[in-house]
């Protein structure tokens, strides 16, 4: 099973890995972050942060994207035309490489669930892809967002799903020769409904990606038509769009 392949969509259970903290794994990936044309993960992710960034008037608006890397989703979400744009992460490589595209942008080196500096109902829009499960509580995470965003604000999250973790696979990437696993606490879907329930907040929409046609030709370019036959149908990612009353 080839390496380039592990990588997109994970290891087996039990497999040799490096397990690394989430800032130190993402500092060592920021350099060939932005360049995985055939990551099975992100190509599922991206597909379904449109559709949710679709339900959600961001024009004029203050949008903190929580987890923003290199600002992967940044064209898309500034086609919209926010009023401002504020990017968080607590990888200051990963950050460096997003103010590379991005002189102007007003960024934060910061844990996603501890944002003091941002004031109490101060964001229209929360934005965080592919992080919370690297967060290693989910309800603060979610409490902190609740505190900083206006009522009548909407939460856009989407994630590496939880059955994709219970299949064995990990969010793994290839650095100097070494396959990374990055750390990462599941939360299950019923236990996130209830606890975005309980931190104040209405789920507008749940929605879920799994692998299936549309990245057949990521698989048969990494010649492992094999893995793609045994994990067709497995959810890989999740959504939700959450609103403030």
């Amino acid at each position: 099973m080839p390496l380039t392949f592990l990588r997109r969509i994970g290891r087996l259970f039990g497999s040799r890995l490096l397990r690394v903290a989430p800032v130190k794994a993402y500092d060592r990936w920021a350099a060939t972050y932005d360049s995985q044309p055939d990551n099975v993960v992100l190509a599922l992710e991206s597909s379904l942060f449109t559709e949710l960034l679709a339900r959600v008037d961001i024009e004029g608006k203050i949008v903190l994207d929580i987890g923003c890397g290199t600002g992967r989703h940044w064209p898309d979400i500034l086609l919209r035309m926010p009023a401002e744009l504020i990017g968080v992460d607590p990888s200051a490589r990963m950050l460096e490489r997003l103010k590379a595209h991005y002189p102007d942008a007003r960024l934060m080196c910061a844990e996603g669930d501890h944002l003091p500096e941002i004031a109490d109902a101060s964001c229209d829009v929360i934005i965080s892809t592919l992080v919370l499960a690297h967060i290693r509580s989910a309800a603060v995470a979610i409490r902190e967002w609740h505190r900083i965003l206006r009522p009548g604000g909407a939460v856009l999250v989407t994630d590496f799903h939880p059955a994709a973790i219970r299949a064995a696979m990990k969010r793994t990437f290839d650095s100097e020769g070494q396959t990374i696993e990055i750390e990462h606490y599941a939360t299950e879907m019923e236990q996130l409904r209830n606890l975005v329930m309980n931190c104040g907040f209405t789920a507008a929409c749940v929605t879920e990606r799994a692998i299936d046609e549309s990245v057949r030709p990521l698989f048969e370019r990494a010649r492992y038509l094999k893995a793609y036959k045994k994990h067709k149908g497995q959810p890989l990612v999740f959504g939700i769009h959450l609103m403030k009353p």
